[in-house]
């Protein structure tokens, strides 16, 4: 059997079954999301989970979550995105997911499992995206077909489609952003 781990871009040995806080590195995150491309590459254009995220934390300004959906979908640098209607096909992956992204949110020192307000602003950004990405602008999709059900398109936040170093560095300034604002909000408590 092959050894249970990944090598990341860094060098670390990321083992995906028995993840530690200590295993996560920021820089490997920002690079494999922002090189993962979303909808399984079924999209217009490359939109990467790293562009994704940045838009999500930027849903969530000033609801202190911001942190929480820049990192919603961390576990994807590690073990890629899957697309959710195949995910549910794949309850060995929902497990695995599930304990690196309580893994990476104990690192991080955020409420895992999420606020339910991180997977709201997920869910407008899927419908957003969706909306200029894709053919159908995700009107068919059936988790939509119940009244009320699909999120509004969220004006003036829609995907760039930038190039992946671009997402990457909007990931890295923005964590840096939020992990110094979170600093500074501890320093001024004290």
């Amino acid at each position: 059997m092959i050894e249970p781990y990944i090598e990341t871009v860094s060098g670390t040995k990321f083992y995906f079954q028995q993840p530690e806080p200590e295993m996560f590195n920021i820089e490997d995150i920002a690079h494999a999301l922002s090189m993962n491309c979303r909808y399984t590459g079924q999209c217009a254009r490359f939109y990467s989970v790293a562009e994704h995220s940045y838009l999500v934390s930027l849903l969530l300004e000033g609801t202190g979550l911001e942190l929480a959906g820049l990192l919603h979908d961390g576990s994807e640098a590690y073990i890629t995105d899957i697309a959710s209607p195949i995910k549910q096909f794949l309850p060995d992956y929902l497990k695995m997911e599930d304990n690196i992204m309580d893994a990476l949110f104990t690192k991080y020192g955020l409420e895992y499992p999420m606020h339910p307000a991180v997977k709201h602003c997920d869910r407008v950004m899927l419908s957003t995206e969706a909306h200029y990405l894709l053919p159908s602008k995700g009107n068919t999709w059936d988790m939509w077909l119940k009244p009320n059900s699909r999120p509004k398109i969220e004006a003036g936040i829609m995907p760039s489609c930038v190039d992946p170093k671009v997402a990457k560095n909007l990931f890295l300034d923005r964590y840096t952003e939020l992990i110094n604002r979170i600093n500074d909000n501890k320093n001024n408590r004290n």
